[in-house]
């Protein structure tokens, strides 16, 4: 009679099955690599817009316009973020190719370009999001591009405020030229509402003289009738629908108490439902 050990040689294919399924874990990953590196912006360089680097004439720009600074700042972020997926996407080949230890944090990498997911080395650096990794890394490059145009003297007729990574010190920056315009304190300034009956920013043609249009915010659990250009129930099954283009104006406080009606709803805007809420009238 002859024996042979079964446990023996169920490991021995467990190890020959594991090792092939990691052969083509590696494979799918490093074409992954190759490909977001492939569409991967450049880094926006400020000398292919408008802010200077002289200081004395750099403060008077941005005294005149308190958004350059809050572009600047956007564009370094943005900047940081870009640099943060190159470098770690050539560690993460060379680790693949023996050349570097794969650490942990290239480790957890891996499993989430397996996943779909955004690499935490990246989210670490990123602005808030829940999407999965290819539909973040295509708005990535959305937001790159908008941001370049911007800083190369397009400025936006509406501005997309889901691609800033601060849409808080955008909204100040807005109330701080309204502020430096009228003498008003910006401490007694808030933002009074106005909203057209469309929604695609390619139809802008014009920016108000004060304030600013946005786009890029939706609406939960009701939607914007385009029509009445007013609240309504949501449609059946639609559970998110896009805002219309919103006029954000400046106004104090005391023209805001005075022109308060019962129409007027408070909702809060929630950036990708994270626990921070930021409410505005």
């Amino acid at each position: 009679f002859f024996f042979f050990n079964d446990t023996a040689t169920t490991e021995i294919y467990t190890e020959q099955i594991v090792g092939s399924v990691r052969c083509v874990q590696e494979t799918v990953v490093e074409e992954l690599c190759k490909d977001y590196q492939s569409k991967l912006p450049p880094k926006i360089r400020k000398d292919e817009g408008k802010i200077v680097y002289d200081a004395q004439k750099q403060a008077e720009m941005y005294y005149k316009d308190s958004l350059l600074i809050c572009l600047d700042q956007e564009v370094q972020k943005f900047n940081k973020l870009l640099e943060r997926i190159s470098s770690s996407l050539e560690s993460l080949q060379k680790a693949l190719k023996g050349e570097v230890v794969m650490s942990l944090d290239l480790d957890k990498m891996y499993m989430s370009l397996l996943n779909n997911q955004v690499p935490a080395l990246w989210s670490k650096v990123a602005y808030p999001s829940l999407k999965t990794l290819a539909s973040w890394f295509q708005e990535l490059i959305q937001k790159v591009e908008f941001f370049r145009k911007w800083l190369a003297g397009h400025r936006p007729n509406s501005f997309w405020i889901s691609a800033f990574f601060f849409p808080q010190g955008f909204l100040t920056s807005v109330l701080q030229n309204y502020a430096r315009k009228t003498k008003i304190p910006i401490d007694a300034l808030s933002f009074s509402f106005d909203f057209f009956n469309f929604t695609d920013s390619e139809n802008v043609q014009s920016s108000p003289e004060d304030g600013c249009l946005v786009h890029g915010l939706f609406i939960e659990g009701c939607r914007f009738d385009l029509h009445s250009v007013r609240l309504a129930d949501s449609l059946p099954g639609v559970m998110y629908s896009q805002a219309p283009i919103i006029v954000f104006v400046p106004v104090s406080y005391t023209h805001l108490r005075a022109h308060e009606t019962p129409e007027h709803l408070v909702c809060r805007l929630l950036l990708e439902k994270k626990k921070k809420t930021y409410q505005f009238t």
